[in-house]
């Protein structure tokens, strides 16, 4: 029987903050892209040392709040990452909310192959999280859905044979009639204060911050910032209000959807707009508030904005506050 490791058993460094994970459709396989000690097969504490040092990377380098991964399956044990009902950062923008991330202690050189062990402690750690953090049937590679050549070839030769455990039987499938998850539907729901007021120039597209979160249980939107949502792919159905300050009444302002990829070839990178919304164009009422309503459809991997564009030249403008729900269907 796998043994399954808290974080405190291997050493594992407070987080610094973890976003809420309802359910996703599986598990996505990862390798360290690094070497990896072949002493690891014989002596666990080198592994324990290597995901700490792996941790401290991805804290301190990457700037994230805990390791990226959600297990990590060595030779000899499972260690719990961010561990269930908590959103991975390994998958890459975007693709984070869909699936768990497990990194197996394998990389470009010394451990380069799974042994059976691995094998069996991969599984061991997708049931925990199916048990656990209701993850779906789904067995995928990194490199599925984002550029990279993780989890390298033996990992991804093995999950794409089907991911047999070493007695070469297939892992056990969702029951055929399984009614259909909560994870199946998406409700959303974020704000600006009026506290975070943002100045804004006219005649340009300017996407709607948030810094308040009433509901959000997939993690779309990490605490702050513009996007509301991640597409995996998604359809919503989505209604805005934004609050404006220094336009005059009667000023036309236009509201409209964005889609935007994360772009890691860019130095430095940068999300980059790839489609916009039909947009709505109003007269700016009385009470400086304009309201919105969309159904779109957003593409796997990018990431949903609402923007709002107001025709005029002052220097004075301000989005004063915003309120923003939606309903997406996965």
């Amino acid at each position: 029987m796998t043994t399954i490791e808290p974080r405190s058993v291997w050493g594992a460094r407070p987080t610094r903050g973890t976003s809420h994970l309802g359910s996703t459709r599986g598990v996505k396989a990862h390798y360290t892209g690094g070497r990896v000690d072949p002493a690891t097969l014989t002596d666990h504490a080198k592994c324990r040392a290597a995901v700490r040092a792996i941790q401290n990377q991805h804290m301190d380098a990457n700037g994230w709040n805990d390791i990226g991964y959600s297990m990590v399956a060595c030779d000899h044990a499972v260690m719990i990452g961010r561990g269930p009902h908590v959103l991975p950062a390994a998958n890459g923008p975007g693709l984070n909310s869909g699936h768990y991330a497990i990194l197996v202690l394998v990389g470009t050189s010394g451990v380069t192959t799974m042994t059976d062990n691995m094998k069996r402690n991969f599984h061991a750690a997708r049931d925990y999280l199916r048990q656990h953090g209701a993850a779906g049937t789904e067995i995928k590679r990194h490199r599925d859905g984002y550029s990279t050549d993780c989890p390298g070839a033996n990992v991804s030769a093995w999950v794409t044979s089907g991911a047999k455990l070493p007695n070469g039987t297939s892992p056990t499938p969702e029951p055929a009639d399984e009614p259909t998850k909560e994870k199946d539907m998406d409700y959303g729901s974020f704000g600006l204060s009026q506290a975070s007021a943002r100045n804004i120039p006219g005649n340009a597209w300017v996407s709607v911050p948030m810094d308040t979160e009433y509901a959000d249980p997939y993690g779309n939107h990490s605490g702050t910032g513009e996007s509301i949502l991640i597409g995996e792919p998604s359809q919503y159905v989505l209604e805005a209000a934004v609050e404006l300050a220094g336009v005059p009444a009667g000023t036309p302002v236009s509201l409209r959807t964005a889609e935007f990829r994360y772009d890691n070839s860019a130095t430095p990178p940068v999300d980059r707009m790839e489609e916009a919304g039909w947009e709505h164009t109003v007269p700016l009422p009385e009470s400086g508030r304009v309201q919105f309503s969309a159904v779109g459809h957003v593409q796997d991997g990018r990431k949903l904005r609402v923007q709002v564009y107001v025709h005029g030249d002052g220097t004075n403008y301000k989005i004063n506050g915003a309120r923003l729900k939606y309903l997406a269907q996965r």
